[in-house]
């Protein structure tokens, strides 16, 4: 009996000695680390060999690839990355979980994909960065703990001298801007038309739309001119942001959207728009263009009114100024003789000779005091001589009477 009890003594000894063997097994993380069980690696664009080198705001894609034999228990959480001048915005918050063979062994990874977009020209570092995870290990527990990337460095450029503004520019690969207008009008189906003339009160909307590829919506510029006209009112709605991703093809769209409210008649034009494109692909520059248009706007009478009020106010005084005048002018010549300048006029319309020569001669006589005509002395003598001879004997043009009449002076 003593024999049997001390035998089981031994078993349940043995038994908890093994149990306590196998939790003092469970190895760390480091441990795995070391054992080649769990790895870490990180890259910038699939170049791990060369510093990278991109434009201001194009993308520099930071790789995070963790792989293990065993599989992961739990998702992986990858620390926030804060770099001076630089935004990180992850475009996926789940790491892509796949598999491969490594030799006769089956390895899971889980990869993530941090896009980096510079807004400064200089050369940047990334920093380690933690990556959370948790793996199993053969006891059927699971082990957690942080892994450190590599840092990294790569540079970013003005690609053009032209980009004197960063935050004015587009940096992808690809672009595209579209419009559309609509109209508050009645006559909508008469839009095309040349004709086609809208009024004082009419409501214009404009939408333009801008895609980018491989961007972020953020970092898009602003696509309408802000410019100020006092023929018309603006309305500007928020500008829509939206980041999509269709089958790992990464889109932006801004969009942008103005109304205005016509207050004056006559022709409105609504600016173009033009936008400069580097485009990552060509290692070009481009632009990226849509037309204005103008808008003939059909006046109603309060409209009119209050457009050309000033100059209708000023033509009102002026009539009233003139007419004052002249009747204050018939009114003074009742009582005093015409001026003889007016005379003279009268009767060259008349083409009474006998007056004329009259007019000539009285004021010939009042400037020089002479009698004849030919002992007046001027700069065209010989003129003088001719055309005063035939004046006293016939009859001279209308221009030449005119000539004398001012050729006489003191």
């Amino acid at each position: 009996m003593r024999q049997i009890s001390f035998f089981l003594f031994l078993l349940l000894s043995a038994t908890s000695f093994s149990l306590y063997a196998r939790e003092e097994a469970s190895p760390t993380l480091r441990e795995l680390v070391n054992n080649n069980k769990i790895t870490i690696t990180s890259w910038l664009n699939s170049d791990k060999n060369k510093t990278t080198t991109v434009a201001i705001n194009q993308p520099v894609i930071l790789t995070v690839d963790i792989a293990t034999p065993r599989w992961f228990t739990d998702g992986t959480a990858i620390e926030r990355i804060s770099i001076p001048n630089i935004i990180a915005q992850q475009r996926n918050l789940q790491a892509t979980n796949y598999s491969l063979m490594n030799g006769e062994q089956t390895w899971s990874h889980q990869r993530w994909e941090i896009p980096l977009f510079p807004q400064k020209s200089g050369r940047f570092t990334v920093p380690s960065i933690g990556v959370k995870v948790t793996v199993s290990v053969k006891t059927g527990k699971s082990i957690t703990g942080i892994l450190f990337t590599q840092p990294h460095r790569f540079s970013a450029k003005r690609p053009t001298s032209q980009m004197t503004n960063p935050d004015e520019w587009i940096v992808a690969p690809n672009a595209s801007l579209t419009q559309e207008w609509q109209y508050s009008s009645s006559n909508k189906s008469k839009i095309d038309d040349k004709a086609f003339q809208l009024k004082v009160g009419d409501a214009i909307t404009r939408t333009v739309t801008l895609e980018v590829s491989d961007s972020l919506a953020m970092l898009l510029p602003t696509i309408i001119p802000n410019e100020q006209m006092s023929a018309l009112q603006r309305y500007t709605d928020p500008a829509q942001l939206i980041d999509k991703n269709t089958r790992g093809n990464f889109t932006s769209i801004k969009k942008e959207s103005e109304t205005y409210i016509l207050q004056k008649g006559g022709k409105v034009t609504l600016p173009p728009i033009s936008i400069p494109f580097w485009n990552t692909t060509t290692q070009q520059s481009e632009t990226l263009f849509l037309e204005g248009k103008t808008f003939i706007v059909k006046h109603t009478l309060i409209s009119w009114l209050t457009t050309y009020w000033y100059y209708i106010t000023l033509s009102l005084i002026s009539c009233i100024t003139l007419g004052l005048l002249i009747k204050r002018t018939r009114l003074y010549y009742h009582t005093h003789p015409s001026p003889d300048f007016y005379l003279l006029c009268q009767s060259i319309y008349t083409r009474t000779w006998p007056h004329i020569r009259l007019h000539i001669y009285r004021k010939y006589v009042q400037k020089t005091e002479q009698l004849e005509l030919k002992k007046y002395k001027t700069n065209n003598k010989k003129e003088w001589d001719i055309q005063s001879e035939k004046l006293q004997t016939s009859e001279i043009s209308k221009i030449k009477v005119l000539w004398l009449w001012f050729k006489i002076k003191k």
